[in-house]
C-alpha cells in the first residue's frame, strides 16, 4: 500500500488521484472510426462553402482596388462615387459629378464601379454575324408573313 505523509488537505487529493490513476482500468473507446470522418467531412464542407469563397471574394476586391486608375469611376467605402483623376502613390485624387475634388487614401476605395470591356469575339469573328439572321425577318423563305403574323378574320358579332 502507498504511504501518505499527512501534511495537508491538497497532499490528501494528490494522494487520492494517484491512486485512482494507478488503479483505473483503461478502456476501449466505444467510438465509431465514422464519427471523426464526420468531423472532418464536415469541417471540408464548411470551408469549401464558407471560407473559400469568402476570401476569394476580399481577393477579388483587392485586386480591383489595385487595378483603379486615373479615369475609372469608383466608389469609396463612405460611400461617395467618383472618378480617379489624380494618383499619388497610395493616394488618389477622385473627382465628383460638381468638380470637387477629394483626396483620399488608396484603402479607401470601396469598389470600382467603371466595367472592364468584355473580351468576347473579335471584329472577324462579329463581322460574320451581322444582318438580320434567316427566319428572323418576318417572312418565312416564300414570302409569305411568318406564322404569327398573319391576320385573322374578324369574327362575326353575335348581334
Amino acid at each position: 500500500m502507498l504511504k501518505v505523509n499527512s501534511g495537508g488537505t491538497l497532499s490528501h487529493l494528490l494522494a487520492a488521484h494517484v491512486l485512482f490513476a494507478a488503479t483505473a482500468k483503461t478502456t476501449k473507446s466505444s467510438g465509431s472510426p465514422y464519427t471523426l470522418l464526420l468531423i472532418v467531412g464536415a469541417f471540408a464542407l464548411f470551408y469549401f462553402l464558407v471560407i473559400r469563397p469568402r476570401s476569394q471574394r476580399q481577393r477579388q476586391g483587392r485586386e480591383q482596388v489595385r487595378a483603379a486608375h486615373v479615369g475609372d469611376e469608383i466608389a469609396t467605402i463612405g460611400g461617395l462615387v467618383g472618378t480617379i483623376v489624380a494618383e499619388d502613390g497610395d493616394r488618389i485624387t477622385v473627382s465628383t459629378g460638381s468638380g470637387t475634388e477629394l483626396v483620399f487614401l488608396r484603402q479607401a476605395i470601396g469598389k470600382k464601379l467603371t466595367v472592364p470591356e468584355p473580351t468576347g469575339a473579335s471584329d472577324a469573328e462579329a463581322a460574320q454575324f451581322e444582318g438580320t439572321p434567316p427566319g428572323f425577318d418576318g417572312t418565312e423563305e416564300s414570302g409569305t408573313p411568318a406564322s404569327g403574323d398573319e391576320t385573322h378574320p374578324k369574327e362575326p358579332d353575335g348581334s
